[in-house]
C-alpha cells in the first residue's frame, strides 16, 4: 500500500504501544520503553525501537522533555497531537483528554520514572501480571465513581507460589504537610477500590513520616524503600503500619493482600 509523501503510517502492532505506554507512565526514558516492550514480546532490537520513536517524534505524536539533560538518555512524553490519534484509534482516556492543557508537569517527572522502574522491577522478577497506571485508574474512578475513589498511582495484580493477589501501589518521594495527611487518610477510608496498600518511599525519613500519619486508616498499609523493593522484591523488609509497625517480608506482606480469580480489567469494573 501506498502513502503519499511526508505521510507517516502507524503500525497496530509496533507503533500503537509505544505510544500507549509513553501515555499511561505520563514519561519514560528510551531504555524503560525497550525493556516494558521487550518484557511484552512486542520488541526484541533496541535500534528497531529507537527508529521507531524517532518517526512518532518527528510526526509531532511525542516530543521530549527538557529535563532530559539531567539524564544519558531523552525522555518522551506523549502531546496533544498524540492523544487526539489514540482517541481516534478508540484509545481513550477520561483523565487525560486531548483537550486538556498539561499531559506532564516537569516536577513530577521524577516521580513518573521511579514508577516505570518499579513496574519494571516486579515484571523482569517475574511476579507481575497486570498493572494499571495512575491515569488508568483516574479514568476508570471518574467514570464509575464520580471521581470519588482514590487515584492510586498503580494497581498491580501479582502472581506468587500462593496465588494471585491484588493491591495498591504509591511511590512517596517527598514529605507532604500533616493537612494533606489528614485528607489523605479520609480518602483512603471511604475508598473501595483497595484493600492493601504499599507505599515505597524515597528514603527512611519519609518512611518514618508515614508511619505517623498512616495510622488509623482502616486498610491493611506497608511501607519500604523503593531502592530496596527494586532490588529485593519479595524478600523486601515492610513495615506493617496496620499491625503494629511490625516489620516482615514482602512475601509475608502480600497474604494480606485479596486473592485475585479473574484478572480482566473489565471484569473488575462495577456494575452498571
Amino acid at each position: 500500500m501506498r502513502y503519499r509523501k511526508g505521510c507517516i503510517a502507524i503500525s497496530d502492532e509496533q507503533d500503537l504501544p509505544v505510544l500507549l505506554h509513553i501515555r499511561n507512565a505520563r514519561a519514560l526514558t528510551l531504555n524503560q520503553l525497550y525493556r516494558l516492550l521487550v518484557a511484552e514480546k512486542s520488541a526484541t532490537v533496541r535500534r528497531s525501537v529507537q527508529w521507531r520513536v524517532t518517526r512518532l517524534e518527528q510526526s509531532g505524536l511525542v516530543s521530549r522533555m527538557t529535563s532530559s539533560h539531567f539524564f544519558r538518555q531523552p525522555i518522551y512524553r506523549i502531546t496533544s497531537l498524540g492523544l487526539s490519534y489514540l482517541e481516534m484509534r478508540g484509545h481513550t482516556l477520561v483523565s487525560l483528554p486531548s483537550t486538556g492543557r498539561h499531559v506532564l508537569h516537569e516536577t513530577q517527572l521524577f516521580h513518573a520514572l521511579e514508577l516505570v522502574e518499579i513496574r519494571l522491577a516486579l515484571r523482569e522478577g517475574g511476579l507481575l501480571q497486570s498493572w494499571q497506571t495512575e491515569l488508568e485508574l483516574a479514568s476508570r474512578n471518574l467514570v464509575f465513581y464520580g471521581g470519588e475513589a482514590k487515584d492510586y498511582d498503580a494497581l498491580a495484580t501479582l502472581q506468587t507460589e500462593e496465588g494471585t493477589r491484588q493491591l495498591a501501589l504509591e511511590y512517596e518521594r517527598t514529605v507532604k504537610g500533616s493537612a494533606r495527611y489528614s485528607e489523605i487518610r479520609g480518602v483512603l477510608n471511604e475508598d473501595k477500590t483497595a484493600e492493601t496498600i504499599l507505599y515505597l518511599t524515597s528514603s527512611h525519613d519519609v518512611s518514618h513520616v508515614l508511619a505517623v500519619e498512616m495510622r488509623g486508616v482502616k486498610k491493611t498499609i506497608g511501607v519500604a524503600l523503593s531502592e530496596d523493593f527494586r532490588r529485593d522484591l519479595l524478600i523486601t523488609p515492610v513495615m506493617n503500619i496496620s499491625a503494629g509497625l511490625t516489620v516482615t517480608s514482602f512475601r509475608e506482606f502480600l497474604q494480606h493482600a485479596p486473592h485475585v480469580i479473574n484478572t480482566d480489567f473489565r471484569m473488575l469494573m462495577p456494575a452498571v
